[in-house]
């Protein structure tokens, strides 16, 4: 698209503003002087606001107008307004008129004007996420792109959320915003432990609620092969046979249909969710690709290959190397690259961009100087696949770091326009790749998630404030190192506005999912991003946090994970009513059940692991509304008598009663509190507890959005433990 008629209808829009001194309806309070609306509080931060007095209410007769020249926006337009219409129903209980190319629209509308943008020939993928804000008796929504008008919705979103009188009111004033790298993304890993349908729906409506741009689908996987039945240094480790090795674990989470020569469904999932193995069908993925764009979000899709492929040797065992693990494929035999690209014809219709794998791949050379075969291969496949997918009409091939894994010579054979993702210095060795002229996006391990840790060396979860403190998207894993030396690892900051680096993932890597002694929940998975993505993501678009981490972490708990985010939750017919379904959790502290595993060895002193199959490790707020009965809240001995639980509705509900699921640890005194902020509480109830299942408070009907259960004595010497936390009306 190029630069529009809308124009000038925008700059008329723009510079008209609210000329009657209120009159319109934007302040309500013409002939009284009013203060100039201080800069809003959003994630992330704002690049520029000009604050102007007064309000513009958002009501039932408001209609969302959409503005474009081009028929193919105006139709993926339809997509953001519907999401923002079911978020504001979630809000404030209406949804609007949506008018299209209605013009410059009437008071309390809120009008989105798309005025085009083409890539430059040198940079195909590049994007224009610039936009900007009207707010003046009208909302007008300028930007060249659907991600801008996408991001703007996420701003007017928040502004609305943080209004405690209806959530229909903005401040006046006029935002310009835009982020400072391109790529700020998450990479989940669905191949060791699957998602459905529904939990990506969700992820996709949180991450374009606090603008991040990129979800990498890691999509297939296998148990982590460790150790070789014919290598003594590393026969310690080994967790595989060759008599048994085709029947371990092995996942491909995509629907693929047979072809002329390949049985290529023989390599998807046989879905099982008790086991979190999904296989999202085609239809799932043209409804996620139309989503994904309505939220100005781009879907990455990972093929992981040629290591890692176990549901691919599994499937076809003549494509297995014989030379190494039997995860492995084969890069000698052309059938390999056949299949492979047969997989790929089959499921890019429904990403944006392209990333062939490629991690740790049969180790390093014995001597780097010397032309190696793997590295050979390794290369000759890269170059392959690169060509093949940009013929397909991906701009950008992506690979995981291994730079440092391939031989001097073989390097130089290698196309330089391959994007890296460095992870652990070692194998990227990402100095020697940028030198090469290799673009980046940093995926530093540093901040890796492993749940349970068991194994990975990586932490179960981090801590909030150490990351707010230091996560930098611009500082990645560097290493040092000489011929023949094993190096030592340091930090590599690069300057954003460097064209070699396009932005920055965070990765949660589910090593342990798939095995029964380390079950975890679609709750846990989202205990351990809820703070993670939203830290990031100031980050990642601002290159700088600008909060106290105090504050920051209060409006990140008030914002939520978009108004109509909501994990599936099943509860027991005998609560129906239950009003905790869509809601956030929040605690005083939490206790973690399990530590981090010594050694790296995944076994835990004092911890039976199998008792992992029937309650969460980690006693995390969110578990005492989840729904199962059997994982539960645990407060920290440190605080004691005075812990709290709060539970966030997402919007203002008239309630009445609420029931508490005790464990171990319970309170003889207690207080139910309200509140509609999240701050200031109101006491509805003193309760002295007994410390039982399905302990009922009733108190008298209130309306609010947060409720909270603050205790006040302990009645055991256990920190408190709360299984289920209900909420009813009355």
């Amino acid at each position: 698209m190029k630069k529009s008629t809308l124009a000038i209808l925008i700059t008329t829009s723009l510079l008209g503003g609210c000329l009657d001194g209120g009159k319109d309806g934007s302040d309500g309070k013409d002939g009284i002087p009013s203060v100039v609306n201080e800069v809003p509080n959003t994630i992330p931060s704002l690049k520029f606001w000009q604050g102007k007095t007064g309000f513009t209410d958002i009501t039932y007769t408001s209609r969302i107008i959409l503005n474009s020249d081009d028929a193919e926006t105006l139709e993926v337009l339809q997509g953001t307004a519907n999401i923002f219409n079911e978020d504001l129903k979630v809000l404030n209980g209406f949804t609007l008129d949506v008018v299209l190319n209605g013009g410059e629209g009437k008071k309390g509308d809120i009008i989105y004007n798309i005025t085009g943008f083409t890539p430059p020939a040198h940079d195909k993928s590049a994007h224009d996420e610039s936009y900007t804000v009207s707010i003046d008796g009208k909302v007008v929504i300028t930007a060249p792109e659907i991600r801008g008008a996408a991001y703007a919705s996420a701003t007017i979103k928040q502004m609305l959320a943080q209004d405690s009188d209806g959530n229909d009111s903005l401040s006046n004033g006029l935002i310009q915003d835009e982020p400072k790298m391109r790529v700020r993304g998450f990479m989940l890993d669905m191949g060791r432990r699957g998602v459905d349908k529904q939990f990506l729906t969700n992820y996709l409506k949180f991450m374009s609620y606090y603008k991040m741009s990129e979800l990498q689908m890691h999509i297939n996987d296998n148990k982590i092969l460790k150790g070789h039945p014919d290598d003594p240094n590393t026969f310690h480790e080994l967790n595989w046979s060759w008599d048994s090795w085709d029947t371990e674990y092995v996942s491909f989470s995509l629907q693929l249909q047979d072809t002329e020569n390949w049985e290529l469904s023989k390599v998807s999932n046989k879905e099982d969710p008790s086991k979190f193995l999904f296989v999202l069908s085609v239809q799932d993925m043209k409804e996620l690709r139309t989503l994904a764009d309505s939220l100005g979000i781009e879907l990455t899709l990972e093929v992981e290959a040629p290591a890692h492929a176990g549901a691919f040797t599994q499937a076809f065992p003549e494509l297995r190397n014989p030379d190494h693990k039997p995860d492995h494929l084969d890069l000698s035999n052309p059938k390999t690259f056949d299949m492979l690209k047969d997989v790929w014809t089959q499921l890019i219709p429904y990403f944006h961009n392209a990333h062939i794998g490629m991690d740790e791949y049969a180790g390093d050379p014995k001597d780097h100087t010397k032309p190696d075969k793997t590295s050979g291969e390794m290369v000759n496949y890269m170059n392959t696949m690169n060509a093949f997918l940009k013929d397909k009409g991906f701009n950008e091939i992506r690979a995981w770091g291994n730079y440092g894994q391939l031989a001097f010579p073989n390097r130089e054979e290698l196309d330089s326009d391959i994007v890296y993702q460095p992870w652990w210095g070692q194998p990227a060795m990402a100095q020697q790749a940028y030198d090469a002229g290799h673009k980046f996006i940093n995926t530093n391990h540093i901040w890796y998630t492993v749940p349970t840790s068991a194994g990975a060396c990586y932490p179960d979860m981090h801590d909030p404030k150490n990351l707010y403190d230091n996560y930098r998207a611009d500082i990645m894993s560097g290493w040092e190192r000489n011929v023949g030396a094993w190096g030592k690892e340091y930090p590599m900051k690069m300057n954003v506005n460097d064209p070699q680096f396009l932005g920055a993932t965070v990765a949660i890597w589910n090593d342990n999912g798939h095995y029964e002694d380390y079950y975890y929940s679609d709750q846990d998975v989202h205990e351990r991003l809820r703070n993670k993505l939203k830290i990031v993501a100031e980050n990642m678009w601002n290159n700088k946090t600008t909060l106290p981490y105090e504050e920051f972490m209060n409006l990140a708990g008030m914002l939520g994970e978009s108004p109509s985010f909501k994990l599936a939750v099943e509860f027991s017919p005998l609560y129906d009513g239950n009003l905790v379904g869509n809601a956030s959790a929040y605690s005083s502290s939490y206790k973690m059940v399990t530590v981090k595993p010594e050694n790296c060895n995944g076994g835990i002193e004092g911890v039976n692991m199998t008792d992992l199959t029937t309650t969460n490790y980690i006693g995390h707020a969110s578990a005492a509304i989840d729904g199962e009965t059997n994982s539960r809240w645990i407060a920290q001995d440190k605080d004691g008598s005075t812990a709290w639980l709060s539970i966030d509705l997402q919007t203002p509900k008239t309630i009445g009663k609420v029931s508490i699921d005790w464990g171990k640890g319970w309170a003889s005194e207690y207080l139910i509190q309200t509140s509609d902020d999240g701050f200031a509480w109101k006491t509805v109830a003193t309760v002295e507890g007994s410390g039982i299942k399905d302990e009922t408070v009733n108190f008298e009907p209130v309306t609010a959005r947060f409720v909270k259960i603050q205790g006040v004595t302990m009645g055991s010497d256990k920190p408190y433990q709360i299984h289920e936390f209900r909420v009813f009306a009355k």
